[in-house]
């Protein structure tokens, strides 16, 4: 974890925030102002504890809003000590696969890791990088960490007889020293994360209470809300209220309520914002929402990324802070303290 004030880096340490659920509670508290979270990625969809840390079951984050979105590519590293490129060839000499109808690039060619034994990762990282675990360390234990820069941590703790590697980023190998023993091994090119920016409700400022219909699309909006018993068709005419104002619904997830078994709450994406006072399509579906529903909550509106070019660091408009592009850059989720 990086933690960072007025622009300045002023302390790094892995355990700093060891856990999501504390960088929730850190904005919770007012004891930092902005977290940015991983919400989902391309290849292997949502990240199952943001969510349920969004779904709030125990109410403990009520003040917490979504402010913003990164959308940032990912490049996955093998990384490890560089004794584990030890092989029956000459360092270095990369492995004779067979021919397939779908070859590695060269980036992603490996040496023989036969000995290795396990792969230390993330869960979304282990599944983003599926096909090329499944090609080359087929025998390999997976073993879930807390984070890729945990992953690495761990290889590096265990020293150079270590029979493991990790998924993680070249800075986290850069960090641990450890060597990058092959990069880029993602299952897709393309393969990209969208990261939610959390602050405080206290410290949130609406938008506009007008917005034209195009101005209206250039926003996204997340809610949740539960149902009550569920005579047929409920969920649909929750949904309805959305469509009959033209807000498009671009998201929806479910999670465990606990209030009882086979009880959801729900969690949509609908492009459109909330105003500050009544007023507006948005404004108008989420007052017929509290008539439809058990519960509902608004949990942030924020200007849509998700069709504009992927931008270099400089050039985030949505985000105030610049720190925050360069962390996300390096790999890192961000905790920034009030000024």
């Amino acid at each position: 974890m990086i933690l960072y004030s007025k622009n300045q880096l002023i302390y790094t340490n892995p355990d700093l925030i060891p856990r999501w659920v504390d960088a929730f509670t850190q904005v919770q508290s007012s004891s930092c102002t902005f977290a940015v979270v991983p919400f989902e990625n391309s290849t292997f969809g949502t990240v199952v504890f943001t969510l349920d840390l969004l779904v709030d079951r125990e109410s403990s984050f009520p003040d917490l809003l979504v402010c913003g979105e990164l959308y940032m590519s990912v490049c996955h590293c093998l990384v490890g000590h560089a004794s584990q490129r030890r092989a029956q060839r000459s360092p270095g000499e990369d492995v004779q696969l067979p021919e397939t109808s779908n070859p590695e690039p060269p980036s992603r060619r490996m040496v023989d890791f036969q000995h290795i034994d396990a792969v230390y990762s993330h869960a979304q990282a282990l599944g983003q990088c599926e096909r090329y675990l499944s090609l080359h360390l087929p025998g390999a234990e997976r073993r879930d960490v807390s984070s890729t820069s945990k992953a690495a941590e761990r290889v590096a703790e265990e020293g150079r007889n270590s029979r493991a590697v990790a998924i993680s980023s070249s800075l986290a190998a850069k960090v641990n020293g450890l060597e990058i023993l092959a990069e880029g091994i993602q299952d897709r090119d393309d393969n990209s994360t969208r990261f939610f920016i959390l602050k405080s409700q206290e410290s949130h400022e609406f938008p506009p209470n007008r917005a034209s219909s195009a101005e209206q699309r250039e926003w996204k909006t997340l809610i949740s809300f539960t149902l009550a018993q569920q005579p047929s068709g409920t969920l649909a005419d929750v949904l309805q209220t959305f469509k009959d104002r033209d807000l498009n619904l671009t998201g929806i997830h479910s999670r465990p309520s606990l209030e009882h078994a086979w009880h959801y709450v729900f969690l949509i994406e609908v492009q459109g914002k909330r105003a500050a006072t009544g007023g507006g399509p948005m404004n108008a579906a989420l007052d017929e929402l509290g008539r439809k529903t058990k519960d509902w909550r608004w949990l942030g509106s924020w200007i849509d990324r998700a069709e504009q070019p992927r931008r270099s660091r400089t050039d985030y408009a949505a985000i105030e802070d610049p720190t925050m592009v360069a962390t996300i850059e390096k790999g890192s989720s961000l905790i920034t303290k009030p000024k």
